[in-house]
């Protein structure tokens, strides 16, 4: 296991300390070389799709790439990404006897994920909203550029809210979420 680079205090809320574990989780899973390699690509491609202006095909379609990223960071991330309360349903009856509230746990272990999407969502928001002259010629900018903060006001609402109902229900009916690598996979699990 390698440093990600953020250590934990000995003394503070525990909220902070489950955002730390999820936080640690993913950054041994995603690798920072691996970010600093789409940042990098992204925006050389940004840049050039911005500079071309309205008649250039790549702009147009970095642009439906980056909206649909966009609605898929806010409506169906939250539904994928599982470092909170699903993921540690396995270790429920642990975290019944340590000395912390409930809702204390349940907060730290929405926060990490809630602020990973929604900044993932707001970067996807703003190319978009860069890009969007491209992509919706007709309509005019003042009501481009409203629907774009009015999207990232309200990404992080859905997607908490999202959250907060996948790991209610998670806490309510723990025996109706699959635990570990027991997830259905495939076109099949679909439903």
């Amino acid at each position: 296991a390698r440093s990600t680079g953020w250590t934990l205090a000995m003394t503070g809320r525990p909220e902070v300390a489950f955002a730390w574990k999820a936080a640690t989780q993913t950054l041994r899973v995603v690798d920072q070389r691996t970010l600093v390699r789409a940042v990098a690509l992204l925006i050389p491609l940004v840049v050039i799709a911005v500079t071309a202006g309205k008649s250039n095909g790549l702009a147009s379609v970095l642009g439906v790439f980056v909206t649909s990223a966009a609605v898929f960071a806010v409506l169906l991330a939250p539904q994928v990404l599982r470092v909170d309360m699903r993921q540690d349903l396995r270790h429920l009856d642990v975290l019944k006897t340590w000395p912390v509230k409930s809702s204390a746990v349940l907060r730290g272990e929405l926060a990490w994920p809630g602020v990973l999407i929604t900044a993932v969502a707001w970067a996807m928001i703003g190319v978009a909203t860069l890009l969007s002259a491209t992509v919706f010629t007709s309509v005019s900018q003042a009501l481009r550029l409203s629907v774009g903060v009015a999207s990232v006001i309200l990404a992080p609402a859905f997607v908490f809210a999202q959250l907060v109902i996948h790991n209610g229900a998670a806490l309510m009916f723990p025996a109706w979420v699959p635990l570990g690598n027991q997830r259905p996979r495939g076109l099949d699990a679909m439903g």
